[in-house]
């Protein structure tokens, strides 16, 4: 590819600084570059032990701040999306920053993350590494992650970011992240340290800095069609010396998600390649937003749009939603990542919803953030939907530890736990109720579920489950109320892989008071026709 501009462009090496301190250099360049008054420059760097969120992210939902508080490891906010990230030294990172050229004027945040994506997989294969972009900003050896690509415009600059990991200290990472286990494997069954690659794996060791340094700088010359020069001698001219005066360094910046506000219903929804987060307070009794707050591991350019939109909804009648953010996007386009409109309607009526439920079926406003709701919003709320329920899935790890029944699919009703009173409910009731035993078992069970053409079903999980298997529910296609499970849960214990395997040892628990709640809305037996046709009276309650 023939060089977009004449120019050279600069490249320097700014070593080892604290994340603060490089966060502040790129956040300045960009602005500077923007501005006219600084110079276009590509930037090696590395940073100590840190946590980076992306633009858009809640920074209590994609980090342990508590434990990064105590270990002193640093979290900032990034310019660009996507994503959270654990930084130490043997991530090597690159920022480049120049005047958007002729040629790439016509380029959203997409087109941008997909050029330096296939810039950092030539680059490593220079190295010798044969790497793949994966939509929307990973790249991966053999389906396991190496390097990730972010992006970010500020009116004629260009910001491309890029992260490859050298090493990885798992632990550190998985202690540090909430990590999102689904975009780093495809089945989301092996182990962390199966689903990352790095360069000293696949070379055997980590070559010297200087020699990663020039193989990514010719993939970002050849694939982005720009010339580099080097200029360590002036470092000091591409961003202050010091991390001073940066306010996206703060976590909470960009969302404004700080704690648990008293009055908002905050609901997660799973998009195609993106997590979207929505909290909202509401009017006249539920009627209309007051204030929206819009959160994720989000790419979109321009990258105002999200908090316009969310400015524009206050006052706005719930039901005016899917007109108003469809009109709102014709007016005002945005390039999207992994989501869309549709999927950022369905997370502002889920919100909707759980405030309804706490006047339709009588939850307090924490019983109702603990539920999440799967469906297209067509099926109705959070009642209509358990008013269609014939099955109840349970997790074994609400089971007590000592309980012979927990890696069974059973249960005593020996009413020494919740699960014996969810069994219970269920019996009562004439539904099918089946512990999930491991994650295979649950695929396997929805499936089933799917084939008997099952209407809906209610079920318990943790949050991060939800969001991390959300693929599983997705494919079933019903409709579901899943209850977020409390207490010890194998995502804050790190110990994912056990709870897919059915080996989990730690106890999670279901709220009673909420599922009692919940029941009175599920039909009875008498009459209700099953699933496969027959009468619930003709299938028994199945389980214990």
């Amino acid at each position: 590819m023939s060089p977009i501009d004449a120019r050279a462009i600069p490249v320097v090496d700014t070593g080892l600084r604290s994340a603060i301190e490089n966060n502040a250099m790129d956040c300045d360049g960009l602005r500077r570059v923007a501005r006219g008054e600084g110079a276009d420059h590509l930037r090696f760097h590395r940073s100590r032990q840190a946590a980076s969120i992306g633009r858009y992210q809640a920074a209590e939902r994609e980090i342990r701040l508590e434990y990064c508080a105590r270990r002193g490891i640093q979290v900032m906010r990034r310019p660009t999306g996507g994503g959270a990230l654990y930084l130490d030294p043997d991530c090597l990172q690159f920022t480049l920053i120049l005047r958007r050229p002729a040629a790439w004027r016509a380029f959203g945040v997409r087109a941008l993350l997909e050029r330096a994506g296939s810039a950092v997989a030539e680059g490593l294969r220079q190295l010798g590494i044969e790497a793949r972009f994966k939509s929307p900003n990973d790249l991966e050896v053999g389906g396991r992650k190496i390097a990730s690509v972010f992006g970010v415009c500020e009116g004629p600059a260009v910001m491309l970011q890029g992260t490859v990991l050298l090493n990885a200290d798992i632990r550190s990472m998985l202690e540090t992240l909430r990590v999102p286990t689904e975009k780093l494997s495809p089945d989301g069954l092996s182990a962390a340290r199966d689903r990352l690659a790095t360069v000293k794996e696949c070379l055997g060791e980590i070559p010297a800095m200087e020699a990663v340094r020039a193989a990514l700088e010719r993939g970002l010359a050849t694939v982005l069609g720009i010339r580099l020069r080097r200029d360590q001698k002036n470092e000091r001219r591409y961003g202050p010396a010091a991390g001073k005066g940066n306010g996206a360094s703060e976590p909470g910046e960009s969302a404004g998600w700080v704690g648990d506000e008293e009055g908002e219903y905050e609901a997660v929804w799973k998009g195609q390649g993106a997590t979207v987060r929505a909290r909202a307070d509401f009017l006249e009794n539920g009627a209309r937003f007051r204030r929206v707050k819009l959160a994720g591991d989000l790419h979109i350019d321009p990258p105002e749009r999200l908090r316009a939109l969310a400015q524009a909804l206050s006052g706005l009648p719930v039901g005016l939603v899917p007109r108003f953010v469809d009109s709102f996007f014709q007016e005002h386009p945005a390039d999207m990542v992994g989501f869309g409109p549709g999927d950022l309607v369905r997370v502002l009526q889920l919100t909707a919803e759980k405030s309804a439920a706490t006047r339709v079926l009588g939850l307090d406003r924490s019983e109702a953030n603990a539920l999440m709701v799967f469906g297209s919003g067509e099926e109705g709320g959070v009642r209509e939907i358990l008013e269609r329920v014939r099955v109840m899935l349970v997790p074994y790890c609400a089971k007590p530890a000592w309980c012979k029944w927990r890696h069974l699919d059973g249960c005593a009703e020996c009413g020494m736990c919740e699960v014996g009173e969810a069994y219970q409910l269920a019996r009562e009731r004439g539904m099918q109720v089946t512990t999930i035993t491991r994650y295979e078992h649950l695929v396997e069970t929805l499936a089933e579920m799917k084939q008997r053409r099952v209407p809906a079903y209610l079920g318990m999980c943790c949050s991060n489950f939800f969001i991390k298997r959300h693929r599983a529910f997705r494919d079933a296609g019903m409709p579901a109320v899943l209850m977020d499970v409390s207490g010890a849960n194998c995502y804050e214990l790190k110990q994912e892989d056990q709870a897919y395997a059915g080996t989990f040892s730690a106890e999670a628990r279901i709220d009673a008071v909420a599922l009692r709640k919940l029941m009175r809305v599920v039909p009875g037996a008498a009459g209700r026709e099953a699933p496969d046709g027959g009468t619930r009276e003709d299938r028994g309650g199945g389980g214990a």
